[in-house]
């Protein structure tokens, strides 16, 4: 029998990357911008994961849409142009990637982040590594809704039998149980090991090389 291809599905944010500080420069700046109080980066932390309009709405507290309209253009204007200051990969994740892309796997990137600065962010420090890139575009309902992940299972002819998804939030979580697909969760992200626990994460590494154990395992 022929061996089936496997796929690896990444978040972004918290997964690959360290944006956190970057991200709580820009949204501090566009709340201090309308006459909000600045948030702590363990408020920002944990807000991030259902994108930009979420997180915001989360720490001004407020549901007026046309002045959370206004808070996320001045936080996505600021964002793009200070949003790799300090964002880096995490240690090892090229690598894991490229080790990906080696043993004959296909590797997408599935992320809340707004899709122009998601595919910038990606290209600066992946390069093009990921067979496909999808971040949150206007009309299509965030993760943890499934719709991303048929979208592209479609476009790329995938088998759905045969996917992992990797990421470091209950956003996360709950997005590979809504596609019917096994989940890591990492901790060096923006959620503690106890909360990925608590969102039912059956597996969970601490380390880059614990991943990349667990999904030669799973790409055997």
């Amino acid at each position: 029998m022929e061996k089936q291809t496997k796929t690896v599905m990444f978040d972004l944010d918290g997964t690959v990357l360290d944006t956190l500080p970057d991200i709580a420069f820009s949204a501090n700046y566009a709340l201090k911008k309308l006459g909000f109080p600045e948030q702590s980066m363990e408020q920002i932390r944990m807000a991030i994961g259902h994108g930009i309009r979420n997180l915001l709405k989360d720490l001004m507290k407020r549901e007026d849409q046309e002045i959370l309209e206004e808070c996320r253009s001045i936080f996505q204007d600021h964002y793009n142009k200070n949003k790799t200051l300090t964002t880096r990969p995490y240690d090892g994740i090229i690598d894991l990637l490229q080790s990906l892309k080696d043993r004959g796997n296909r590797i997408f990137l599935i992320s809340n982040k707004y899709d122009g600065a998601t595919q910038e962010l990606v290209t600066q420090f992946f390069g093009n590594v990921f067979d496909g890139v999808y971040g949150s575009r206007d009309g299509m309902l965030p993760k943890p809704d499934r719709v991303i992940f048929d979208l592209v299972c479609d476009e790329h002819l995938i088998d759905k039998e045969n996917v992992i998804y990797i990421g470091d939030s209950e956003v996360d979580c709950e997005f590979a149980k809504k596609c019917n697909i096994p989940f890591i969760g990492v901790s060096w992200g923006f959620r503690k090991k106890e909360e990925l626990i608590a969102c039912g994460a059956r597996v969970i590494v601490d380390s880059v090389s614990e991943l990349k154990d667990a999904l030669l395992s799973f790409c055997s």
